[in-house]
């Protein structure tokens, strides 16, 4: 039978007989990746392959369906920090804040892992792209990702299923012009939006927010197994995934998608690392009375109200924040 693997170093797959037990299949991983330590996840989310199994065979843990992830392990360390060397950047929508992919992060003492901010581009489309990316192998497919623009079209052919659920007064404009609007790249995503993905796929999606720290809890009580993580900043969404290996960057090996009933420590990790962002780095905007300028053409504005507007009306996305520093 064939087993597939898959490093960061890239994939590869192995030989074994029939019969093989874990064992036979760690020996063959070492030898074939040149690997002495190591740690082997399997299944979704992904969980370790334990010492506890090494007489079951390979076959009755289904191993040889399965994509298994090789994790080259380090000795054990402190929790890993990141000086902040920055400059006091002004905070603007995404990457503009001048917070970096796995720039911030909260080491996890329950699992041995970490939990890093997966940060999104600034294009309007960041909440799709951060659910998106925790979606990945969801259905069936390890590797099935779901873009913006899928998520898109799904959020809209359900409100188009469901008339009666979501009508104007819900959605406050006709089903037809919302749906219209909604498929545009440069219109932003909300609660409606997370609502109807959290139902498609009977997913809970937790909401952190940066500068409360308080956490929505979108599909709770639906009886959902999984659940999603995602930061929000009053203009921003960013993911939050779990990596085994300090410095990870192959987001393939993310785990981003956590057992409702074994989780609440992801949540209580996420609201330290939104501490951190809000403490540390003013990593939010204040939308009841914030000053902001467009750093596309200028413009100032005052509040969420007039900053949509102008979202809306020019298209423009790159936006910071004024802070009164008196």
């Amino acid at each position: 039978m064939k087993v597939r693997y898959r490093t960061p170093s890239g994939p590869g797959s192995l030989e074994l007989d029939d019969d093989a037990n874990v064992i036979q299949l760690l020996e063959a991983l070492k030898s074939t990746t040149g690997l002495e330590n190591f740690s082997v996840k399997y299944g979704w989310p992904p969980k370790a392959l334990g010492t506890d199994e090494s007489d079951v065979t390979v076959q009755s843990l289904g191993l040889h369906r399965e994509v298994l992830t090789i994790a080259p392990l380090e000795k054990a360390s402190a929790a890993p920090t990141v000086p902040d060397t920055s400059p006091n950047l002004e905070p603007s929508k995404g990457k503009g804040r001048g917070i970096k992919d796995q720039q911030i992060s909260v080491f996890m003492p329950e699992t041995n892992s970490t939990l890093v901010l997966r940060v999104m581009p600034d294009d309007n489309s960041c909440l799709f792209t951060a659910v998106g990316g925790a979606l990945r192998g969801f259905r069936s497919d390890p590797d099935q990702l779901f873009s913006a623009e899928a998520l898109r079209r799904i959020v809209v052919d359900h409100i188009h299923a469901n008339p009666e659920k979501y009508t104007a007064v819900i959605l406050g404009k006709s089903p037809q012009a919302y749906c219209n609007n909604m498929l545009r790249p440069d219109v932003w995503g909300g609660d409606i939006e997370l609502s109807v993905i959290s139902e498609v796929f009977q997913l809970e999606i937790s909401v952190v927010d940066v500068k409360t720290g308080n956490v929505y809890r979108i599909g709770q009580g639906n009886g959902y197994e999984m659940r999603c993580v995602i930061v929000y900043s009053n203009i921003h969404y960013d993911r939050v995934a779990e990596i085994f290996v300090e410095g990870q960057e192959v987001l393939e090996f993310d785990v981003a998608r956590w057992a409702v009933d074994s989780s609440e420590h992801i949540i209580t990790h996420t609201q330290e690392l939104c501490k951190k962002l809000k403490e540390e780095h003013h990593y939010y905007t204040d939308t009841s009375d914030f000053v902001v300028m467009c750093n596309q053409c200028g413009w100032l504005g005052q509040g969420q109200k007039s900053l949509a507007e102008h979202a809306i009306q020019t298209g423009h996305s790159d936006i910071s924040e004024i802070k009164d520093n008196s």
